[in-house]
């Protein structure tokens, strides 16, 4: 992540939004089309399309979750129907939970986490993450749940991000600019996604007048005042460049909070981007005042421990492996001492013990004195640094006549006592859990001996102590060895094996919808399939009516003519590389699952009403149009595909796009080599300028880009 110097008389990154409400306050969006499935329209170079959200599952609306991770900071608003009760916020990472946290929601639906903590009485911070807060990163799945409230609302946090700020050498008039660019990944609908740059100063001095600027790729550019704004993405990457800028007003957008966003889904009846990532460039994660350290200054990792002694001077010592929060460092190994409780005349307490590896589980300290207390304490290393004493989950002595009832186990899915020839147990949710009345829980899954002994009471090396609420993956047929063993020395054996449940029968997917359009590629993406694991991704071409200027279709499907993709991907999206569409025609997305349920895939997806899409071939954009009578009329640009010609329209009577043919009189242009990010340039310059200004413009694609309307600048 780079950062360009800061300009001559730089006054430091302008202040931070105190809330993300604040942040998405004066913004104008688009409306949501009607129906998930509606078809996809190109209409004065603004694509709409209607769709789930590519990953995840987005916030139901009007409550939103919004997520900051470059500040690892989560806000939630919208949710005045559970006024006055607690949230529980979860971020995991495949599967596992790296953080967690709980708030009252205010009167307004209202509560955020690590961002500005308040003290509370007797001690600790409210808005806090609990033990250690999160380094929140794309992919993660954030989630809140209420107290009072069957509602559970979730987001998957976006791959957007700012990763360059640049800026042109300060120079008299109104010819600065700020660049900012940064990259996105496939989980990122184009049709949902924003740059901006916050700075409270900007309403009130210079020209700009506003306290947020902002660039869409499928939006037509708004009005504008003391700056324009010009912007591509393409290929995973995006730039934005607000230019035409007055010396001040160029260090005050510099000066600016820079930030990408995206979101999941646009609501039908509040105005709200749910499941918002808000990626701001230049911040650093971790714990806020108040808070909790992120990862990197987290604790090394306890778990708990059990002491089984063999004899007056030997005990096996048996711990569950320490697992680190998410990204903080691995252990390395483990430190198991006895602890003599007896203090020399010194008051010094001699210690035994051994350093493991990161592996062992178990470990015998032997050598004791028979006659000597001790306390055994199990710690995790990390990098030279001990953990916390791990707690101890039981100690078991040598049996104990006056107790004989042996502990009684529960497992689920339950397997009948015996050999490793008890009949299979079939897991439902493919995963297995155990629970006794009492005493310490072992086990094998590896066909190995649970204990030393057959039916014994001493864990073997191999054996593994199971902590409270541990779901064990059941990915096939697994013979599993349990023994609990109490503090009297009775132990309960139970052998068996457990296999998965049978795969779901393969259906056709639902909910298929076009969910990103750019030029080159059409995302798609569709509710998961139980147990699926391919889908299989078609495209067919299909004849339509002829487009009109402005690139709509006017006229429903009539034939389909050839099949033109044909895919298999792992996931419930793909992304699906297409040339342009041509005048008639638009692409038709069908998918099939598979399961291990069968060879063969399911029917396709319905297709009705039509999954469509118009694919422009490329992506041009507007950097000035400025008409100066009497001298010239400059025109220039941008454009994703070298040799592109660029013609000037005018717009049509009706105002919803351009006329048929350009300009009379009005030369073309070639768009220019791309640079690193796809980029190239074109220009138009007629010198001298045209008779009359002519107001409003479209600009047009040879590879079938439509973009406007654009108001020309008079001078």
């Amino acid at each position: 992540m780079t950062t360009a110097r800061p300009l001559p008389g730089s006054r430091g990154r302008g202040a931070a939004p105190s809330a993300s409400r604040l942040l998405l306050s004066a913004r104008t969006r688009r409306a949501l089309v009607a129906g998930v499935l509606s078809a996809a329209t190109v209409t004065a170079g603004t694509v709409v399309v209607a769709g789930i959200a590519a990953a995840g599952t987005p916030p139901t609306g009007p409550g939103n979750i919004e997520v900051f991770p470059s500040r690892d900071m989560v806000a939630i608003e919208g949710y005045a129907a559970q006024a006055g009760q607690t949230a529980t916020l979860t971020v995991t990472r495949g599967g596992q939970q790296i953080g967690t946290a709980t708030g009252e929601v205010d009167e307004t639906g209202f509560m955020e986490w690590n961002h500005e903590a308040s003290p509370l009485p007797g001690g600790g911070f409210a808005g806090c993450f609990d033990g250690v807060t999160p380094d929140i990163r794309a992919g993660d799945q954030v989630a809140v749940r209420f107290d009072r409230s069957p509602l559970v609302d979730s987001m998957s946090v976006s791959s957007a991000a700012v990763t360059e700020v640049t800026a042109s050498d300060p120079t008299p008039g109104t010819t600065n600019s700020v660049t900012i660019s940064g990259t996105y990944g496939s989980d990122v609908s184009l049709d949902r996604f924003a740059v901006e740059v916050v700075n409270p100063e900007m309403r009130d001095a210079g020209a700009i007048g506003e306290r947020a600027i902002g660039w869409s790729p499928n939006e037509a550019p708004a009005a504008t005042q003391g700056h324009t704004v010009t912007g591509t993405a393409a290929n995973g990457r995006f730039s934005v460049t607000f230019g035409n800028m007055s010396q001040e007003d160029q260090q005050m957008v510099f000066d600016g909070e820079k930030v990408a966003l995206s979101w999941m889904a646009d609501a039908t009846v509040v105005e709200a981007q749910l499941g918002l990532t808000l990626a701001e460039h230049g911040l650093v994660g971790g714990g806020a005042p108040g808070c909790p350290a992120g990862p990197d200054g987290a604790e090394p990792p306890v778990s708990e421990h059990t002491v089984v002694w063999t004899s007056d001077t030997e005990a096996t010592v048996t711990w569950a492996a320490a697992v680190p929060v998410a990204g903080a460092e691995a252990v390395d190994g483990y430190s198991v001492v006895a602890v003599d409780q007896t203090a020399n005349g010194r008051g010094a307490h001699r210690q035994l013990g051994y350093e493991v590896g990161a592996d062992a589980t178990q470990v015998v300290l032997d050598g004791l004195a028979a006659d000597a207390l001790y306390e055994i304490r199990v710690r995790s290393v990390v990098d030279g640094e001990l953990s916390a004493a791990f707690p101890l989950a039981g100690t078991t002595t040598t049996p104990d006549d006056g107790d004989t009832t042996a502990p009684v186990l529960t497992a689920t899915p339950d397997f009948t006592t015996g050999t490793a020839a008890a009949p299979v147990r079939t897991s439902a949710d493919r995963v297995l859990t155990l629970s006794a009345d009492e005493g310490a829980i072992y086990y094998t899954l590896d066909g190995s001996a649970v204990t030393t002994e057959p039916g014994g009471n001493v864990p073997s090396a191999t054996a593994k102590l199971y902590p409270a609420g541990t779901r064990i993956p059941v990915t096939g047929p697994t013979t599993v060895s349990v023994a609990v063993i109490d503090a009297a020395g009775n132990a309960t054996h139970e052998t068996g094996v457990v296999a998965p449940a049978a795969a779901q029968q393969a259906v056709p997917p639902t909910n298929v919808g076009v969910t990103g359009l750019r030029a080159g590629s059409v995302d798609v993406a569709w509710s998961p399939v139980p147990d699926a694991t391919s889908y299989r991704v078609r495209v067919w071409l299909r004849k339509d009516a002829v487009r009109n200027a402005s690139g709509a279709i006017t006229a429903p499907a009539t034939t389909t003519v050839q099949t033109q993709y044909d895919t298999v991907v792992p996931g419930a999206s793909a992304t699906v590389a297409l040339p342009r569409s041509e005048s008639g025609f638009r692409y038709v997305f069908r998918v099939q699952s598979r399961t291990p349920f069968a060879s063969t895939y399911s029917e396709f997806s319905a297709d009705t009403p039509v999954i469509s899409a118009v694919v422009p071939g490329d992506d041009i954009g507007l950097v000035r149009a400025r008409f100066d009578a009497g001298d010239d009329f400059q025109i220039d640009g941008t454009g994703s595909v070298a040799g592109a010609t660029i013609t000037v329209h005018r717009q049509n009577a009706a105002g919803t796009g351009p006329v048929l043919t350009p300009i009379p009189g009005y030369p073309t242009a070639t768009v220019g080599a791309l640079d690193e990010l796809g980029v190239g340039a074109w220009d138009i310059t007629m010198d001298p300028a045209p008779a009359t200004n002519p107001g409003v413009i479209y600009l047009l694609s040879s590879n079938g880009d439509v973009e406007g309307p654009f108001t020309v600048e008079a001078r």
